[in-house]
C-alpha cells in the first residue's frame, strides 16, 4: 500500500498544483445550483424538493468526470513519463489503483462543496427526508467510481487529452441515458430490451439510491464495472513493460 499512497500522492499534487481541480470543483458546484435554483426554480415551488438539487447528476458527472480522468494516462504519454512510471519498483495494479483513487478523490472534494446547497434549502422545506438526501450522496459517490474507472481506461488508448475527454464524454452520456424513463420505454416499444438494458446504465441505480434505498444490487453493479475497468487499465500497464 505505500506504494498506491507514492503514486496517490503524486497525482493528486498535479491536480492541485495546477488550476485544472480548483476550476472543475468551482463550475461543477456552479452548475448543479445553477440547475437547481435558476433552471428548476426552487424558490417558485409551491411544494420544494431538495433531491431535485441531484436530478441531473449521472449527466453532469459524464461531462466532468472525463475532464478529471482524461490526463491520467494521456498526459504520461505525451510527456514521455509513462517509461519512467515503468521502470519503477511499483506493480502496475498500485499504479492504476494510486491513480483511481486521487480522481476519485477530486470527485469526491466536488461533492462535499456541494452539501452547503442542499442544506440551505432545507430551511424553506419543513419536510426534509434526510434519509434520501444521504443515500442520494452515496449514490452519487457510486457512480462516480463507475464514471473514473471507465475514464481512466479510455485514457490508456491516446496521448491527446482532448480526445480522452471527448470519447469518454460522448460514451458516459450514452450510459447515464440507458435507464432514463423515455429511452427505456422507446427500447421496450423498439425490441422489448428496455427493462433489461437499463440495469447496465448508473440512471436506474442512482434513482434507487435517490429514492432512500441502499439497494446491494447498485453496489454489486458499481462494484463489479469497477473492477472490471481497472483490471483493463491494469493489462494496458502490464502491456507497456514488454
Amino acid at each position: 500500500m505505500k506504494n498506491v499512497w507514492t503514486i496517490y500522492r503524486r497525482e493528486i499534487a498535479a491536480y492541485f498544483n495546477s488550476p485544472i481541480a480548483y476550476i472543475i470543483v468551482v463550475l461543477f458546484v456552479m452548475i448543479l445550483s445553477f440547475i437547481f435554483f435558476i433552471i428548476n426554480d426552487f424558490g417558485g415551488q409551491t411544494q420544494p424538493f431538495i433531491r431535485g438539487y441531484f436530478t441531473l447528476l449521472p449527466w453532469v458527472f459524464a461531462i466532468f468526470i472525463p475532464a478529471v480522468t482524461m490526463r491520467l494516462w494521456a498526459e504520461e504519454m505525451r510527456a514521455g513519463t509513462i517509461e519512467l512510471l515503468m521502470t519503477m519498483p511499483i506493480k502496475s495494479w498500485e499504479i492504476v489503483v494510486g491513480k483511481y483513487l486521487a480522481a476519485y478523490t477530486v470527485i469526491l472534494i466536488c461533492l462535499l462543496f456541494t452539501l452547503p446547497a442542499p442544506l440551505l434549502a432545507a430551511t424553506a422545506v419543513t419536510d426534509v427526508d434526510w434519509g434520501a438526501l444521504f443515500t442520494t450522496y452515496v449514490g452519487a459517490a457510486v457512480i462516480a467510481s463507475v464514471y473514473i474507472a471507465f475514464g481512466a481506461w479510455i485514457s490508456t488508448f491516446t496521448h491527446n487529452q482532448i480526445v480522452a475527454l471527448l470519447v469518454s464524454m460522448i460514451v458516459l452520456l450514452v450510459v447515464s441515458f440507458v435507464g432514463f424513463p423515455p429511452f427505456t420505454l422507446y427500447l421496450n416499444r423498439l425490441a422489448g430490451l428496455g427493462n433489461f438494458l437499463s440495469w447496465f446504465g448508473t440512471y436506474y441505480h442512482f434513482q434507487e439510491f435517490s429514492r432512500g434505498l441502499l439497494n446491494p444490487v447498485g453496489f454489486i453493479y458499481a462494484g463489479s464495472v469497477t473492477v472490471f475497468f481497472l483490471v483493463l487499465n491494469n493489462m494496458f500497464v502490464e502491456g507497456r513493460k514488454y
